[in-house]
């Protein structure tokens, strides 16, 4: 039995092997790694892309977040708004501007950030440092744009900087002013990682900050080389966090394509619905807002029977994953900030129930076919405790209906 891949790297290394291979010939030829024409030809690149001014390439994603914060001068007593239902770059990049994070909960429909909970906080006033919220960093989760009309409405209201955690939203886009627009351009800034995973992924570490303000831009880009001013002269404390050129070849080959292969992803999710969608088993399909186009960086479902799909889908040789098993709020690491289970049970609830399956524009239809029959299998295995479950389902994994 051939193994169902939950990314197939290798087959889109094949598709842009020949583009690498000259972009990487010319940087051989210059001998210019570090920055040099090749980062700057793919920062032109994806901000024609993306629709905006400037941006900036940097090492990683949680570079690009951080570096973000602090040039819009988030610092020691602010307040940082974000999701507990991420990975922990998005708060180890408010941390280490020595900014408090605060989360507040999701929607269980999309997983994202909820609006509703970011009013009740702000209009709520029990801020937890005293000089309170200075940003909200919303993050686009599995590709998945945050509701930001509402969003950007509520960061003017209280005077707020919307920094966007576009780290798995390559290409996505929103409904704004009645344009679409891409996810990553709509706040003071946008950050990206291109984790080899990703819809647009380097071959190892590497991000990017997206902004239109010239300023902004300006301070980025002091700030991830050491803030240099020429060779030897540095304005300001800085970091090492510039993008390789090698990296931003293989980003420029890869966005070529990113558009058509985010096409493909959007017409396996609709697929997976389609063989999924009229089974009357315990499982929650995403689904998208009239108002958001996904890129689905993952597929993600939810079952209350999560962990006995899981077990299936691997015996039968089909890779999938778990983002995120434990919310932020209960890690270890994120102890000292004071909360405990039960203060957002929307993203337990999440974390207890996810399961990502295979995800990939060269996903083959026999292999989608494959896991739709072990997906649908493994839930109806033993009916009658499944039968018992139907209720704590409802409650636990599908979303409300819109207006609740």
């Amino acid at each position: 039995m051939q193994r169902v891949k939950f990314v197939d790297l290798v087959a889109q290394n094949a598709e842009i092997r020949e583009d690498v291979d000259r972009g990487f010939e010319r940087i051989h030829a210059e001998t210019a790694y570090v920055g040099g024409a090749a980062v700057k030809q793919f920062e032109q690149e994806f901000a024609a892309f993306l629709g905006v001014r400037h941006v900036i390439g940097v090492s990683s994603g949680t570079d690009a977040l951080r570096l973000a914060l602090l040039a819009l001068g988030v610092g020691t007593g602010d307040e940082v708004i974000t999701s507990p239902m991420t990975f922990i770059g998005t708060v180890e990049a408010i941390v280490q501007t020595g900014a408090q994070p605060v989360f507040v909960d999701v929607e269980p429909q999309t997983c994202n950030l909820s609006v509703a909970a970011v009013r009740h906080y702000l209009e709520a006033g029990r801020f937890r440092t005293k000089r309170g919220p200075k940003a909200i960093m919303p993050v686009h989760l599995y590709g998945m744009p945050v509701a930001m009309a509402p969003m950007r409405a509520l960061a003017d209201q209280f005077g707020l900087q919307i920094v966007e955690d576009a780290c798995q939203a390559h290409g996505a886009r929103v409904l704004l002013d009645q344009q679409w627009v891409r996810a990553g351009s709509i706040g003071k800034a946008g950050c990206f990682s291109f984790y080899p995973g990703k819809n647009l992924g380097a071959w190892g570490e590497a991000g990017a900050v997206a902004t239109n303000d010239d300023q902004l831009a300006e301070r980025v880009s002091l700030l991830r080389d050491h803030g240099r001013i020429s060779h030897y002269a540095h304005q300001s404390y800085g970091y090492n966090a510039r993008l390789d050129a090698l990296q931003a070849a293989v980003l420029s080959a890869k966005l070529k394509r990113l558009d058509r292969w985010n096409r493909r992803r959007r017409e396996l999710a609709d697929r997976y619905r389609e063989l999924l969608g009229t089974t009357p088993l315990p499982l929650w399909l995403p689904s998208e807002p009239e108002d958001v186009e996904s890129v689905y960086h993952l597929f993600v479902v939810r079952s209350p029977r999560r962990d006995a799909l899981r077990s299936a889908l691997l015996a039968n040789e089909i890779e999938c994953g778990i983002h995120y098993p434990v919310p932020l709020h209960l890690q270890p690491a994120c102890r000292t900030l004071g909360y405990r289970v039960g203060d957002f049970p929307e993203s337990e609830r999440i974390a207890d129930t996810v399961l990502s399956l295979p995800m990939h524009p060269h996903l083959k239809e026999n292999e989608l076919e494959r896991i739709a029959s072990v997906t649908i299998r493994a839930l109806a295995e033993n009916h009658e405790l499944f039968a018992g479950e139907r209720d704590e389902h409802k409650t636990a994994c599908l979303p409300p209906t819109r207006g609740e």
